[in-house]
């Protein structure tokens, strides 16, 4: 994972951010976007046609048709504008927006808020906004997968900002354009709704650009229907995609057949439950599987997949993945190669018996992690993180928390976030709004903000605290904060930039995580009169801690998500352009 620091004062880069990424000053983004779910392990046929681990495969008869992004959009409403929304919605949108409108809310309820209002009210408010609403669901995702959200301004309107606002349920389509002024819409295959988030950097120099008219949903496009992978024999015969379709179907047996030829071109192919949380490898694995089943052969391959390994040219992520998909049998070749002197040999066997349920691999893999000089440190922590019941390894990952190296640091914390691991501290802040993690280390502190998918904030430290002097305005007027030295508290208030209506100054506490929470939970008095919630969103939070961060308010780096990959068997590269499937 690459990484953005920032200490108090000055600004120290060693990461690159993709294109539609925050800026922040003294930065430079030109990294395109990379996905979890990308496929291609192999680069060229032409680079594997001597390899062991190509020869005989499925992958040697066929290729992946599906696994392109898939390009959605829709027509939506943001809310919670004030008076930087539109009343105008244009005619050829109008209906449609209407039907979205009562197809998610029922307007007779407290859903909406009042029972007077309808959609039409909703859409000629100032405090709305009609939006363009677009994302890519990725390659071979399923019901239930999670996708960033792009929302845009409908051109023409008179909108000035969608900061702050959120966007109502949207049902999402496919598409394709098939002119510069027309495209046709598909069948609905996901929905989107969600806080905005806007580049909270805005203001700091004249580097920092942002468009008000543009947004991000973290994670707010949902799948509603799984995406459809077939492969495409190069050669058509019913004979091999029968083949095909039996040799998938043994390799992943159960009730539900997985693979299906459905004629002598394409053979239909369905993630089994067990890989809906990898659905990336399993294609790829599906790919190195032999079309023979003869178990001397297999031992042969074996030997030579052993073999080709050791050499330092050969497409080391695929043979692990066609070890692999011979399964158990390989762990005797493995056992030797965990003691390779070589570390990419060490490596990428121990990728696979992890895969394999191979506790030796773990204790292997472990090392790994935490070699300080090692090459594949990164890749190690995060095969560490997808094994499942190995308590070593659990250890091992919270032992990395407190490592020297931030990357290793925020790596680990993935890690076991995705685990659900009891020793983060994780508190949900105003509902959806966010999650606080806390992750005390006696490394130096850092905060690190996430911008893909969820919204998480997650502090590296022990009692962090904020110290006087303070003065902070928001680029926008939403929230001021200040404090003079020697001061127990913040002051904090809390505009509506609509309208300019101002909150009396509230004692923002100095310990950081209770300030976080202060700041993002929902506007609220306990019984005793006392502010709980300010009702901050994510972006404006970040904003602050930024803030006081670059100018010493807060003793610790700052630290911003970038998009990366840095998968199990190295980079993948995107293969084809986008996808419609309009037809499927």
């Amino acid at each position: 994972m690459n990484f953005m620091l920032l200490r108090s004062g000055h600004t120290r880069c060693l990461c690159v951010i993709l294109i539609t990424s925050l800026v922040l000053p003294g930065c430079v983004w030109t990294t395109e976007r990379h996905d979890k779910m990308e496929l291609g392990v192999d680069p060229q046929v032409s680079a594997l046609a001597g390899s062991a681990s190509y020869k005989d495969t499925i992958g040697s008869k066929a290729s992946y048709q599906g696994i392109a992004p898939l390009r959605v959009r829709g027509i939506g409403i943001v809310v919670g504008l004030g008076d930087r929304g539109t009343t105008t919605c244009p005619r050829n949108v109008y209906e449609r927006l209407l039907q979205n409108l009562n197809r998610h809310y029922n307007f007779s309820s407290s859903v909406v808020g009042t029972k007077d209002i309808s959609p039409e009210r909703l859409i000629s408010d100032k405090d709305t906004a009609v939006v363009l609403v677009r994302g890519e669901i990725p390659p071979a995702a399923t019901v239930g997968d999670r996708f960033d959200i792009l929302v845009s301004a409908w051109p023409g309107t008179e909108t000035t900002s969608l900061r702050g606002g959120r966007l109502y349920t949207t049902n999402l389509e496919i598409y394709r354009q098939v002119s510069p002024n027309q495209s046709i819409s598909g069948q609905t295959v996901g929905r989107a709704a969600g806080p905005l988030f806007l580049n909270p950097f805005s203001g700091d120099n004249s580097a920092t650009k942002t468009n008000e008219l543009e947004g991000l949903i973290l994670g707010g496009g949902l799948v509603t229907q799984d995406r459809r992978i077939r492969l495409v024999l190069f050669d058509p015969s019913y004979q091999m995609a029968r083949r095909i379709q039996d040799q998938i179907n043994a390799f992943a047996p159960g009730t539900r057949k997985i693979a299906a030829a459905e004629s002598p071109s394409y053979v239909k192919l369905t993630v089994p439950p067990a890989y809906r949380d990898d659905t990336g490898h399993f294609l790829n694995l599906i790919q190195t599987l032999y079309l023979s089943r003869d178990p001397k052969r297999a031992a042969v391959r074996t030997r030579a997949l052993a073999q080709e390994l050791v050499a330092p040219n050969t497409p080391h992520g695929r043979i692990a993945l066609a070890l692999e998909a011979i399964g158990p049998t390989v762990l005797p070749a493995l056992d030797e190669l965990y003691k390779h002197p070589e570390e990419h040999v060490r490596f990428y066997a121990a990728a696979t018996g992890l895969r394999l349920d191979d506790h030796v691999a773990g204790d292997v893999m472990i090392r790994e992690a935490e070699d300080p000089n090692g090459k594949f440190r990164l890749q190690a922590i995060r095969a560490l993180g997808a094994t499942r019941g190995m308590g070593s390894a659990t250890m091992a990952l919270r032992r990395l928390l407190d490592d020297a190296d931030p990357r290793v640091q925020t790596e680990a914390y993935e890690a076991l976030v995705e685990r659900h691991d009891p020793s983060i501290d994780s508190t949900p802040v105003g509902g959806d709004n966010f999650h606080l993690d806390v992750i005390p280390t006696s490394r130096p502190a850092f905060i690190y903000v996430k911008r893909r998918i969820e919204r998480r904030i997650a502090l590296f430290g022990k009692d962090l605290m904020v110290s006087p002097p303070v003065v902070y305005l928001a680029p926008d007027g939403s929230l001021t904060a200040s404090a003079r030295p020697g001061d127990e508290h913040l002051a904090l208030i809390r505009t509506v930039v609509a309208t300019g209506d101002a909150s009396p100054a509230v004692p923002g506490p100095l310990r950081l995580p209770e300030l976080i929470k202060l700041l993002g939970n929902d506007a609220d008095v306990d019984y005793n009169g006392n502010v709980t919630g300010m009702s901050v969103k994510y972006g404006g939070v970040v904003r602050l801690l930024y803030h006081l961060c670059q100018n010493g308010a807060i003793d610790a780096n700052f630290v911003l998500e970038t998009a990366n990959v840095l998968d199990l068997f190295g980079p993948l590269e995107r293969k084809g352009r986008p996808e419609s499937e309009i037809g499927s």
